[in-house]
């Protein structure tokens, strides 16, 4: 049987492959052009990750703001991946302001307000109802000041949904000097049925379970398999920009990655909305 664990213990579990899991020079040198220029558009001075992971992104962003004065800081509702953020920025040499928190509870941990806020990663689905969608944009809509920008980056959910792909890339990696392999799929859950750490039927317009195998060679004939699964919410592209602007936000652009392409519902991988 499945065990589906929350978001927050999810990733303190990933924590210790999250590193491998990404090819962090390849995206940002793809994804920091975008941003920067979001933020150069609105004068940028202050940013938050709203879910930062290892915090890379804001690392990145923070040395440039030893140039440009930026304050640079970081959420995420997993104390395993800050401490994780809070060394990789001690091993850079830069100042950022790390904390544990989930969507909803930034304005406790961050009593300022910030020209920029960024959610990455396909991190927002992680808010499984609309009541906690709504929570986590008008949480981030109150850490933000007048003029200033969100940037989300989520999977293009439209076309996920209606292709419903199981199974993704096996990934090579090595975790703690061993040879590791990195497998994601997922599973899909209609409106109305019964899901797995879920109380409740399935909410419109569905849930996705999400998996992330690792497959570790101990010795040279013994491999060892582990499986961590969590929830997701298909963020569909017309119910978000109903709660963006619901919650306060407006001029709501869409990009079909952080390459600046245009956004096709029926062909891009991504959905980005700023």
């Amino acid at each position: 049987m499945t065990t589906v664990l929350t978001s927050q213990e999810f990733y303190d579990r990933q924590a210790a492959i999250y590193e491998v899991m990404n090819d962090w020079p390849a995206r940002l040198s793809l994804e920091l052009p975008f941003i920067r220029r979001r933020l150069e558009s609105v004068g940028a001075r202050s940013v938050l990750d709203v879910a930062c992971g290892s915090g890379r992104h804001a690392i990145a962003l923070a040395r440039e703001g030893d140039a440009r004065q930026w304050r640079v800081c970081g959420a995420d509702v997993s104390a395993e991946m800050i401490a994780l953020a809070r060394r990789n920025a001690e091993q850079a040499g830069v100042s950022v302001q790390f904390e544990q928190s989930g969507f909803a509870g930034i304005a406790a941990r961050f009593e300022d307000g910030f020209d920029a806020l960024l959610c990455l990663g396909n991190s927002l689905p992680h808010a499984l109802t609309e009541a906690d969608q709504l929570a986590a944009l008008a949480a981030m809509r109150g850490r933000l000041r007048p003029g200033g920008v969100l940037i989300l980056q989520n999977l293009n959910y439209d076309l996920r949904w209606k292709n419903r792909p199981r199974f993704f890339a096996l990934n090579p990696a090595t975790v703690q000097g061993r040879t590791a392999l990195i497998w994601r799929m997922a599973d899909y859950h209609d409106p109305g049925t019964r899901v797995p750490g879920f109380e409740g039927p399935c909410p419109e317009p569905g849930l996705i379970t999400f998996h992330i195998a690792v497959i570790e060679q101990e010795t040279k004939d013994k491999w060892q398999v582990s499986v961590k699964s969590t929830l997701q919410r298909p963020l569909l592209a017309g119910d978000l920009t109903r709660w963006l602007r619901q919650t306060g936000f407006e001029r709501v652009e869409f990009f079909g990655g952080m390459d600046s392409g245009p956004f096709n519902l029926e062909a891009s991988g991504d959905l980005v909305m700023v």
